[in-house]
């Protein structure tokens, strides 16, 4: 399936555009085998998602187009295989009263989502398709689309499908001032969701996760790139922004943070990365775009997320727990969006410049989202005192995340979190409220139960975490911590109680993560004010935890490192760590 790799131009994964191309072509080859008779639905076996498999075999055909049109946009309209001529009939068919007629596009419904990957492939590709279509099909699709600017939708990114929506009938000469005001309100609304460093919420809320940059930077970087809108300085600026903290996401091998929802977009995950290439808005290297996107693909290549030539639900292989209700057996496919690249031309930078040498980025954090990033020995954490969702998600309520472990289920015992033993019962996190942040620290608060509060410190020095908890709940309530889930044979963890644990033990999860079965947790419990330990997540076969030691002061701890160096933390109402 692969060319041979090519290790002058790409010493660290061997793979070129010639790579990017195959993998694309193995990919839509593959979903393709499950086209209706028509063209209008394709529908690969397996999971049916809320929706139903009627909008699920639009989405097969949306997302699976996307990722055609960016293969032959970068091609300059060679269609060797012959895609876009199926694309066009399902085009016909999706939109006449036939058998395989779409879904309307009706208030809060899956459809409205697939329009978006719908109109972007139509622009990719318009040359090429939609200026060859008849003038009745073009009508159809014109008139199946208007309906997304007047439907209630999610208040969400959602609100930037319609966006596109309108975008694209504009572009084709069919649009309103309806359509006008929608993409005022929309991105009137999306401008409300920003938070600064680059960072959007989700939705009016904290919950922040790869959504940022697969759907918020995508959809307004697009208006630009693709439909050559005009576009202020913020819009360049907070994409440079947003990809200079985003490198801590990725790790040396391939591997991406497990973190947040929808993960079985997978690879999805590169599509700010060539988005901030093509418009000149990245403060990375070119071939080091290239280079953390390859290396992604391989690891996910290499790992089963791809059999039988189609995308599985999951991570490595299928995976339920990483999936959520609206995810179907085409869902993956908005993994489309990580073969931008494809689009842009042979002989621009990305495909051209070498591969750099790369070493771990570092420790960074990110005060707007509440984020600490720390990249050591080869393995991405993220240390999360700012992003929630709905309360007991795993994939959002955990202190830390990394890209080579996975959170435990929700129905079992739950890693890297801190709970209260109340009426019986372990307390989840639920919403968090960021205390502050600074190098290499980030502090929230939570409330595990009424009448109690937990205020949490991380403060983190190359792979080493130290986790402080001051703890406002009746006198002796038990206390637990717990460690990173271990599965799967890449990395140890190790978990060392410092202040107020009188009891460690391990936890087995007989279902594991998305990275194995079965997986071990270490826990601590212990009672008091304040508590403390020291979380280490390494390669199998490194360093032994370093020493690290934690002693009371008025109002807080000194965590003294193994070189003597001194970090004191702070509790007044809100959190301060010194130097």
């Amino acid at each position: 399936m692969l060319p041979p790799p090519d290790h002058r131009l790409s010493p660290r994964t061997g793979w070129t555009r010639a790579h990017w191309a195959a993998v694309a072509d193995h990919l839509v080859d593959g979903v393709l085998r499950y086209r209706s008779p028509a063209g209008a639905l394709v529908r690969p076996p397996g999971r049916v998602s809320c929706s139903g498999e009627l909008s699920d075999g639009l989405e097969g055909y949306a997302r699976s187009f996307l990722l055609a049109a960016a293969r032959v946009a970068g091609a300059q309209g060679a269609d060797e295989r012959g895609w876009l001529t199926g694309y066009a009939e399902g085009l016909a068919a999706g939109t006449a009263d036939t058998d395989e007629r779409w879904p309307a596009i009706v208030d809060r419904s899956q459809p409205l989502v697939e329009a978006a990957s719908l109109v972007i492939g139509l622009r990719l590709t318009k040359p090429w398709l939609w200026d060859r279509l008849d003038e009745a099909v073009r009508q159809r699709v014109v008139e199946w689309l208007r309906p997304a600017l007047r439907v209630e939708h999610v208040d969400n990114n959602w609100w930037l499908f319609a966006v596109m929506v309108a975008d694209f009938l504009a572009d084709v000469g069919a649009g309103s001032p309806q359509g006008d005001a929608v993409i005022r309100r929309g991105l009137d609304r999306v401008e409300s969701f920003y938070v600064g460093d680059g960072w959007y919420s989700d939705g009016p809320n904290r919950a922040f996760d790869y959504y940022n940059g697969w759907a918020m930077h995508f959809y307004l970087g697009l208006r630009t790139w693709l439909f050559g809108l005009p576009a202020g300085p913020e819009l360049r600026d907070r994409l440079r922004t947003f990809l200079s903290g985003y490198a801590g996401f990725f790790d040396g091998g391939g591997g991406m943070v497990y973190f947040g929802r929808s993960l079985t977009y997978r690879f999805a995950s590169a599509a700010p990365l060539w988005l901030g290439a093509a418009l000149d808005a990245s403060p990375w290297a070119p071939g080091q775009t290239r280079a953390t996107a390859s290396a992604m693909l391989q690891r996910f290549l290499d790992r089963g997320a791809v059999h039988d030539g189609l995308l599985t639900t999951g991570w490595y292989g299928p995976h339920e727990p990483t999936l959520q209700p609206y995810s179907g057996a085409a869902s993956p496919y908005w993994a489309a969006k990580g073969f931008l690249g494809l689009a842009l031309p042979a002989d621009h930078p990305v495909w051209r410049d070498p591969e750099p040498d790369q070493g771990d980025p570092g420790t960074v954090t990110l005060d707007a989202p509440g984020f600490v990033l720390h990249g050591h020995g080869g393995i991405a954490r993220l240390v999360n005192h700012g992003s929630h969702t709905a309360p007991g998600d795993p994939l959002y309520e955990r202190l830390a995340y990394s890209s080579r472990t996975g959170p435990t289920a929700q129905d079992d015992s739950a890693d890297n979190h801190f709970a209260l033993l109340i009426d019986g019962g372990w307390t989840i996190r639920g919403a968090v409220e960021p205390l502050g942040s600074g190098p290499g620290w980030a502090a929230s608060r939570h409330v595990p139960a009424p009448g109690t509060a937990v205020d949490s410190v991380s403060v983190v020095r190359d792979d080493v975490e130290v986790r402080v908890h001051r703890v406002d709940a009746p006198e002796g309530t038990r206390c637990r911590q717990t460690g990173w889930a271990v599965a799967g044979g890449e990395v140890e963890a190790s978990l060392v109680g410092l202040l107020g644990y009188d009891r460690t033990h391990t936890i087995t999860v007989a279902a594991g993560t998305a990275f194995g079965a079965p997986a071990t947790v270490a826990a601590l419990d212990g009672a008091g004010d304040l508590l403390a330990c020291a979380v280490v997540l390494r390669p199998v076969g490194g360093a032994h935890p370093d020493q690290v030691q934690v002693d009371r002061v008025p109002n807080g701890v000194a965590i003294r490192w193994w070189d003597g160096a001194v970090r004191h933390v702070t509790f007044t109402d809100r959190v301060r760590v010194s130097p």
